[in-house]
């Protein structure tokens, strides 16, 4: 599979906050997505187009006043190509992966919404709702 995560590379290491191998569970968390559609799906191609969108939760330590992260997510456009019965289909939308629980039981989601835009689901968008909307992750 063809990837391109260049625009994700200056924040590798919060999305190493969900993950210890960020762009492995990306592809392959959008293949699953997808799979869950039509079984015999398989990526091609995957892209990350635009920068990443971030908006954090934190809270304050019982013992100092230090910060604890509890909550991320971020935004980013993509395309990315599957294949299905033969068939090529080039797709476009907005990748959104968000953390909750970082401190203690991490709960981590990822979702794509084809030919979403940033402005829809970005950090004036619903990712403002998807980092404390826990009961959906």
């Amino acid at each position: 599979m063809k990837t391109n995560f260049e625009k994700l590379m200056e924040s590798k290491h919060m999305l190493e906050w969900f993950s210890d191998e960020p762009f492995e569970d990306i592809t392959s968390s959008v293949e699953a997505i997808f799979k869950r559609q039509a079984p015999n799906t398989k990526m091609l191609s995957f892209e990350i187009t635009s920068d990443p969108q971030w908006l954090t939760g934190n809270r304050k330590s019982k013992n100092n006043d230090n910060m604890i992260l509890v909550r991320s997510g971020m935004a980013a456009t993509c395309n990315f190509s599957l294949e299905n019965n033969n068939k090529i289909h080039d797709l476009k939308g907005v990748l959104t992966w968000v953390g909750a629980n970082l401190d203690s039981n991490p709960i981590r989601h990822i979702w794509m919404n084809l030919d979403g835009t940033l402005q829809e689901f970005g950090d004036e968008g619903m990712l403002k709702e998807r980092i404390y909307y826990e009961s959906d992750l």
